[in-house]
């Protein structure tokens, strides 16, 4: 009985074009890498030494960015296509969080959560247009739905592989510290 199940919910994701695939399993990453997010106030807090004000304003940052980025990325995929903004903003994003690790004041954290996740939110609005031109019109409902599958386990599954020690042994994270 849960096996056909299973085999039935599987079936529903077949006939999909390769241009679909390639978003989800690049959507599955992105999302995956935001397991940070998790983890960031209580870094701002216990390593950094922040008050909760200043933790609390930091998060603010990152979603005015991440509504800014929204927005741009939208309009910014009818002007130019989405799939330079989709180059733009995986690109761009990956080299700032890798940039972010030195910013440790309080301003200057505030301004690269910002700007961080202004660009890196460009990519979903981009990401979600592309689907229209390369789903077929009766694969889209389902193309959509892969994609946000894409995104939810990318984010359950970002934390559980950030607890991995580099033996590939899991570590939980948030009862060590």
């Amino acid at each position: 009985m849960l096996q056909a199940g299973f085999n039935r919910y599987i079936n529903n994701f077949r006939g999909f074009s390769r241009e679909i695939w390639i978003l989800a399993i690049i959507t599955f990453i992105n999302r995956a890498g935001t397991m940070v997010l998790p983890f960031l106030s209580k870094y701002l807090k216990e390593d950094l030494n922040f008050t909760y004000s200043q933790v609390g304003w930091i998060m603010v940052c990152f979603g005015l960015g991440s509504m800014l980025g929204s927005w741009l990325g939208g309009k910014l995929s009818d002007k130019i296509g989405f799939y330079k903004i989709m180059i733009f903003s995986l690109f761009t994003s990956g080299l700032l969080f890798f940039t972010i690790q030195f910013v440790t004041s309080y301003i200057g954290l505030c301004i690269a959560m910002f700007s961080i996740m202004t660009i890196a939110d460009m990519f979903r609005p981009a990401m979600f247009v592309s689907l229209g031109t390369y789903a077929k019109p009766e694969n889209r409902a389902r193309a959509f739905t892969l994609v946000r599958l894409a995104v939810n386990l990318g984010f359950a599954a970002g934390p559980a592989l950030g607890g991995l020690d580099h033996h590939g042994n899991w570590i939980p994270r948030i009862v060590l510290g």
